[in-house]
């Protein structure tokens, strides 16, 4: 009996083991096939070495000095390392995870984040399309710097998705900061605290593409309709909250309306001029087309009122506010 037993298990080890050989080749070689692919494509699509280990449980592949660029966006990402790590009897959900520093690169700035630990874990379908059914991402001590002069900076922070139940190319989305730190040029000469009291998102937004493996290869999917639940920034005395649902036509352009209400208006306004989102020239204008805003509501230091969006131009109830940054993903 003892030694049917050990023929069992050897067997049964040998038929794992050779799995997991099979396996984790398998995982390799789609993954260079994948680069070879994008190159032929016209991306740059570089990288020093591709390793997948892990035995006997795991495929953790590492991709080291690992550098991407789509021709059709401008859009590049660079970093010394790259791991995607999974179980090997459950490979349609991983963890990826980031180094300290990675580079983004677009045709108007450069980005450089770094952070003290950022990972994310997702579920794919399990099919050949591999669409995201939910994903989670933490990262802490994280920090943007672009060559555009912008900063900001943050403890930690955490990102949710998931599908939405019953709606197709839908997701639901939630993000929070913790110590949210803009540009110090930001904070109305000292007037205000280094960090935000509260900055969060909850939200969700139907696409016309489902978020899979085409949306790397090919495009990325548009947003179409967006509701808005909560987007929240509380900093110091300044206290943002907007609402309300919008959609986006196929050039980016979006229509409906949101709320906002806004204590402390006047500060916000003194950001938006110095962050350069209001052109000083006509920030007396609009000062005073919100003063009378706010007068309606009773309070002259708060507004509440809709933002009402139209075929790609926005108004603040009564004022014209010009055309609204278009909604496109790159």
């Amino acid at each position: 009996m003892m030694r049917i037993l050990s023929y069992i298990t050897f067997a049964a080890a040998a038929i794992y083991g050779g799995y997991w050989f099979v396996g984790s080749n398998a995982v390799e070689n789609a993954s260079v096939q994948w680069f070879e692919d994008r190159r032929s494509e016209g991306w740059v699509a570089e990288y020093e070495t591709l390793e997948t280990v892990g035995f006997p449980s795991r495929f953790d592949t590492t991709i080291t000095n690992l550098t991407m660029a789509d021709p059709d966006t401008g859009v590049a990402w660079s970093t010394p390392d790259f791991q995607i790590l999974a179980l090997s009897y459950r490979p349609n959900r991983i963890i990826a995870q980031w180094p300290e520093t990675q580079t983004i690169s677009t045709p108007y700035q450069t980005i450089t984040a770094t952070n003290t630990g950022m990972r994310a874990s997702a579920v794919f379908e399990a099919d050949t399309q591999l669409g995201l059914d939910r994903s989670s991402m933490t990262m802490d001590v994280f920090a943007l710097a672009s060559t555009l002069g912008w900063s900001v900076k943050m403890e930690s922070a955490q990102l949710a998705t998931r599908q939405t139940v019953g709606l197709a190319n839908t997701y639901d989305i939630a993000f929070n900061a913790v110590d949210f730190a803009p540009s110090a040029g930001l904070t109305v000469g000292g007037a205000l605290p280094e960090t935000f009291d509260d900055f969060r998102l909850d939200a969700t937004v139907g696409f016309d593409a489902p978020w899979d493996r085409a949306a790397i290869e090919t495009k990325r999917p548009q947003p179409q309709s967006i509701t808005l639940k909560t987007a929240k920034a509380k900093w110091g005395d300044l206290d943002l909250n907007i609402a309300g649902d919008l959609t986006v036509d196929a050039v980016g352009r979006v229509s409906g309306q949101i709320t906002i209400r806004a204590e402390n208006w006047r500060d916000m306004l003194a950001i938006a001029v110095a962050s350069g989102a209001v052109p000083a020239d006509i920030a007396p204008t609009v000062e005073g087309a919100l003063a009378l805003l706010a007068g309606a509501s009773g309070n002259s230091s708060s507004i509440d009122a809709p933002i009402t969006f139209k075929r790609g131009r926005m108004s603040i109830g009564f004022l014209p506010l010009g055309e609204a940054p278009r909604l496109i993903i790159r």
